[in-house]
């Protein structure tokens, strides 16, 4: 094993040898002049907007707003899915057991139909 071992090791030489030479090109994506490249956003533009010649500075721009709004809308609608969801339990809390199961029904389509709940609607219009 010890002749593979010699070949081995000047390859990894010559590798090393390779990425110091090389330098920025292969560690990282750092310029010469030690700044960063900008981040670059991906996105989609709004309708029509492509036919305005907008220049990449630009759509960097609406690719940017695009992320972070995005972001925060997301957060929004999982708050509001978490309080429909505590809105629709109290609600139901409010029912009684028989309620709560003949909603279930009526919403699994088993309550026989329309008819039953045109009765239903007809009796609370009169309560009225």
């Amino acid at each position: 094993m010890s002749w593979f071992r010699l070949p081995l090791g000047m390859l990894a030489l010559g590798v090393l040898a390779i990425v110091l030479v090389a330098g920025d090109g292969l560690l990282g994506q750092e310029k010469k002049d030690g700044k960063e490249p900008p981040l670059k956003f991906k996105g989609t533009l709004p309708q029509n907007w492509g036919k305005l010649g907008l220049t990449d500075k630009q759509k960097q721009s609406i690719y940017k707003s695009q992320t972070e709004y995005g972001e925060k809308i997301d957060a929004l609608k999982k708050q509001i899915k978490t309080l429909t969801d505590q809105r629709d339990a109290d609600m139901l809390k409010v029912l009684t057991d028989d309620q709560q199961k003949r909603l279930k029904e009526i919403l699994a389509g088993k309550a026989g139909g329309d008819k039953d709940v045109k009765k239903d609607e007809k009796k609370d219009s009169k309560d009225k």
